[in-house]
């Protein structure tokens, strides 16, 4: 007997040393997760800074989340998003779907790039993203586990910009400003949507938004074509670039009506 309760009270001792070192070490496993997955969903390095996790308080912060280029771009990053905040429902948190009041997503910044091939960062990232979902798709349904879904009540994104560089322009760049995107009830209809769902709609939506307001700098002359079919025709990509800087300014116009329309609010 006294070997029994020994055993049982060491057994309890790793369990709760386990819980303990889990519970200590959470911010750490919800970055190393949010890496791993992200790298796995658009077939680019996601890196992150730094997670906050409240759980009491149902509050989660993520910190310099950037999204690498493909490969074939000049810019390190093709996403860098400065601050996401989330309020979760605490009473849904053993619950399938889980419930999240609130996604909001700051100070996001787009670099917007197309190559010397003619091909953009933003087609590539979003074939990776179709790619991706249906990878994951797969792999859950011969998974013995159930995967965990949620609903968004509220999901915004705002204080967002975009560069623009076209290798054909050489170092040329513009900026303009995005339109705030404002979702509700995000996987309501379907009884949640995965972690891989909502990067595939929230990514989606960007790069629809991203792609949507550079054509109004009519830069879709220098898709599908290398950027050598230019040279010696800079007088053109001069009128361009001055274009560039004219399109941006009257975004906040013309385009901002626009962009609603295209993101459906």
């Amino acid at each position: 007997m006294k070997k029994v309760l020994i055993g049982v009270v060491s057994l309890l001792v790793l369990v709760i040393g386990g819980l303990i070192f889990v519970w200590s070490n959470l911010d750490g496993i919800v970055k190393d997760a949010i890496q791993t997955y992200g790298t796995e969903a658009t077939k680019t390095t996601v890196s992150v800074a730094d997670v906050k996790l409240k759980l009491e308080a149902g509050q989660a912060e993520v910190r310099g989340l950037n999204v690498a280029n493909p490969k074939g771009f000049s810019d390190p990053d093709i996403f860098k998003l400065g601050l996401i905040r989330a309020k979760i429902d605490v009473a849904t948190v053993n619950q399938n779907p889980m419930i999240i009041d609130e996604l909001m997503i700051s100070n996001l910044a787009v670099i917007y790039e197309i190559n010397k091939s003619g091909t953009s960062n933003a087609d590539i990232l979003k074939k990776n993203l179709g790619v991706g979902a249906g990878d994951k798709s797969a792999s859950s349904d011969s998974g013995s586990g159930e995967e965990l879904k949620m609903v968004i009540r509220k999901l915004v994104v705002e204080g967002t910009s975009a560069k623009v560089r076209i290798a054909a322009l050489g170092k040329a760049e513009q900026s303009v400003k995005l339109p705030r995107i404002h979702l509700t009830d995000v996987g309501k209809k379907s009884g949640g949507v995965t972690a891989a769902e909502v990067a595939q709609i929230l990514s989606s939506k960007l790069l629809g938004n991203v792609k949507g307001s550079v054509a109004k700098l009519g830069v879709g002359k220098y898709l599908g074509k290398s950027a050598d079919l230019f040279k010696g025709g800079l007088n053109g990509a001069g009128k361009l670039g001055g274009n560039l800087g004219g399109a941006a300014s009257d975004m906040g116009g013309k385009a901002a009506g626009a962009m609603k329309g295209l993101l459906g609010n």
